[in-house]
């Protein structure tokens, strides 16, 4: 525990020492202060459906670039040899890099609470359906990064770690809208099942489920595994 909390700060001193956690706060502020506006413009209701919606879908291109670096910069600048080589227990690299990036979203998130303020302001929220709201984009933020440290641990360079990241999220957002299309009930079934915004838009109406709860913390299992296989393939090549 003392090795992941080690790794854990030193990631995080790494983000606010560059410019990278900077200019990420800026990008999602600014999308998250549009996509409230835009939300309570066209809706006129005091939630934040739309909002988490939209944002959802640009964490999906965003997060991928946050987790770029943790992997497959420590390859490039020929850190990782002395990583595998260090007594650190390799869960205990991947839980510090991949909470470090949760640890930063935690953040995000706790900033857009002004949101959620001017609506009590001007308004009647929900309180109940706002808590849920910020839940599903919490298991949201958490599922993209274990699949973005997935794509950083298979590249040694950053930018296609990230790139790879995007990629492999892009199917399970494309899984939904498809099944509009699919007319085989089995598989229009999977697909929806697949798909994070089925999980998500539960979320946003005031409905915490188990079943979707259990789906993201599968994925980020999932994808957390596949990260410590693949390490561990390439400490032995």
């Amino acid at each position: 525990m003392k090795k992941m909390w080690a790794i854990f700060k030193k990631e995080m001193r790494v983000y606010f020492v560059s410019p990278l956690a900077y200019a990420f706060l800026t990008v999602f502020f600014f999308l998250a202060g549009l996509f409230f506006y835009l939300g309570l413009t066209t809706t006129a209701e005091p939630n934040l459906r739309v909002m988490s919606a939209n944002l959802s879908i640009s964490l999906l291109f965003l997060l991928p670039l946050l987790t770029m670096r943790h992997f497959a910069e420590e390859r490039r600048s020929g850190s990782f040899e002395l990583l595998m080589t260090a007594p650190i227990p390799l869960w205990s690299l991947i839980l510090g890099k991949w909470l470090s990036s949760l640890a930063l979203c935690v953040i995000l998130l706790l900033g857009t609470l002004l949101f959620p303020i001017i609506l009590e302001y001007f308004g009647n929220p929900d309180w109940g359906v706002i808590g849920s709201t910020y839940l599903g984009l919490f298991l949201c933020c958490a599922a993209f990064e274990s699949a973005g440290l997935l794509s950083s641990s298979q590249s040694d360079e950053p930018v296609a770690g990230g790139l790879g990241g995007v990629l492999i999220l892009f199917p399970f957002w494309l899984a939904g809208p498809s099944s509009e299309f699919v007319e085989q009930p089995l598989l229009k079934k999977i697909l929806q099942e697949a798909s994070f915004l089925t999980h998500l838009d539960a979320f946003s109406k005031g409905l915490i489920d188990s079943a979707d709860c259990i789906w993201f913390v599968l994925f980020c299992f999932g994808f957390l595994f596949l990260t410590w296989r693949s390490i561990e393939s390439r400490r032995w090549r």
